[in-house]
């Protein structure tokens, strides 16, 4: 029997160089990570016109996944994939050889449990996705979307306040309404579609990074993350949450709710995933920070990037007047750093990352303008009944001044003052919510303003 998904949409949709390891924090509420969707896909069929979706994805872990469209019969049966079949209504369809549903990423769990009398008392099922679709039936140019998916759809036997946590984020839902029995994906006390559409580039995540499943049945593990139909656990979350956890309080949000034997938690570590490895994905790279630092007439170049989690990634900058010309960056995690001594300050930089230890392409990101860093120590405004409010900013740049071009002028951008010593002080009528002060040589930095009533 074909698979079928039926869709839904909602419509929600620098710092300072470390020469220190990095401080990592706790896991927050909300732990998904940014990933990268490629560029779209072009369609030889259609000529010059270039669709539907990205050709890839790639977390913050450098897992690359592309669109999966194989199945064991050809009608989006599993494993390894789930997708709808070519639609006979629709040549655009057959052109692109699927119907309206196809995944980069999916992941399902599902669950359900008794009380301590046996008596069911939760069914969850939790979907998880990075889904292509269409807006239209049948599918037709000019309809396509993409997007995140998490669905959250819960059947409870008592009134209360759940907490839903994924391996991404943790969520509350207060239930103070128990719907009669019925049958039905609408049919749940606790449901929360959430569909995020993204774009080639930089995307906030939703459901990134990827689970990987650790039992992937019979398929290729160098072609797929999972088979999508063999129940298994699972590594991935940021924070080493590879879970789905339930735990319930009654309305009081505090007196515990039976819904395991006995427990008012209940905690799943078994899901169904699938996604098939794309080979061409690139490797992720986000430049956090390029500036230089010069004292004393020595100058250096600082470099801070994010890349990718996995350990055979690495990252490299091209610095024209440092001793070499290509500079191997140092990491911690997913972060990557350097702080290299030059000659002259380039006016620009390249940093390339590659990852040989997966399916990837490098990522190179060109003409990275190098600039001082502009650091704002104070900004206080001194307010006086009557007699209005002194503005006091006080600011420093990176470069002392020691180079061939003597110190960069700062400038307060709010009324266009030129710092004095590295102070500005102006009379305000109006005092402001954030100063920025910037540079002549480039950088620019801005900070709330600290009122002071006499």
């Amino acid at each position: 029997m074909m698979k079928t998904r039926k869709l839904a949409h909602a419509a929600i949709l620098a710092a300072g160089f470390l020469a220190a390891p990095l401080f990592v924090a706790a896991c927050p509420v909300d732990q998904a990570k940014p990933f990268t969707a490629g560029p779209i896909m072009q369609q030889p069929a259609e000529g010059t016109w270039t669709g539907p979706f990205s050709e890839w994805v790639v977390d913050s872990n450098g897992v690359g996944l592309q669109i999966c469209t194989d199945s064991v019969d050809g009608l989006g049966n599993p494993p390894p994939c789930f997708y709808d079949p070519v639609d006979p209504a629709s040549p655009y369809s057959a052109a692109l050889n699927r119907g309206g549903e196809a995944f980069w990423f999916l992941a399902d769990s599902v669950f359900d449990t008794v009380d301590a009398t046996g008596a069911q008392a939760l069914r969850a099922v939790i979907v998880m996705g990075a889904e292509s679709a269409f807006l239209s039936d049948p599918p037709a140019p000019g309809f396509e979307t993409q997007f995140q998916r998490l669905r959250t759809r819960i059947d409870v036997a008592q009134l209360g306040v759940y907490y839903v946590e994924t391996p991404w984020g943790k969520r509350r839902y207060v239930v103070d309404t128990l719907l009669p029995p019925g049958n039905g994906q609408n049919r749940s006390e606790i449901s929360e579609p959430i569909d995020i559409t993204f774009a080639p580039g930089p995307n906030a995540g939703l459901i990134t990074p990827f689970l990987i499943a650790d039992n992937r049945g019979g398929v290729d593990p160098a072609q797929y993350i999972g088979d999508g139909l063999t129940p298994t656990t699972v590594t991935g979350s940021p924070c080493g949450e590879n879970w789905v956890k339930v735990t319930a309080f009654a309305p009081d949000d505090a007196t515990p709710i039976d819904i395991n034997g006995g427990s008012n938690v209940l905690i799943n570590r078994q899901f169904t995933v699938f996604g098939k490895i794309a080979p061409a994905a690139a490797v992720p790279l986000s430049v956090d920070a390029a500036y230089y630092t010069r004292t004393g007439g020595n100058a250096r170049v600082n470099t801070i990037v994010v890349g990718s989690t996995s350990t055979s990634a690495e990252v490299t900058a091209a610095i024209a007047g440092a001793a070499t010309p290509t500079v191997t960056l140092a990491r911690d995690g997913a972060r990557f750093f350097a702080s290299t001594p030059v000659t002259s300050v380039p006016a620009t930089i390249a940093v390339t990352t590659t990852d040989g230890g997966r399916p990837s392409t490098p990522n190179v990101q060109s003409n990275i303008a190098v600039k001082d860093l502009v650091t704002i120590t104070s900004a206080v405004a001194t307010c006086s009944a009557g007699t209005g409010c002194l503005l006091t900013v006080n600011a420093s740049s990176s470069d002392d001044g020691s180079g061939p071009s003597g110190a960069p002028v700062l400038t307060l951008v709010n009324n266009n003052t030129p710092l004095t010593n590295g102070v500005a002080a102006t009379n305000a009528a109006a005092v402001p919510g954030v100063v920025t002060v910037r540079s002549a040589f480039g950088g620019q930095a801005s900070k709330p303003v600290t009122i002071v009533n006499q």
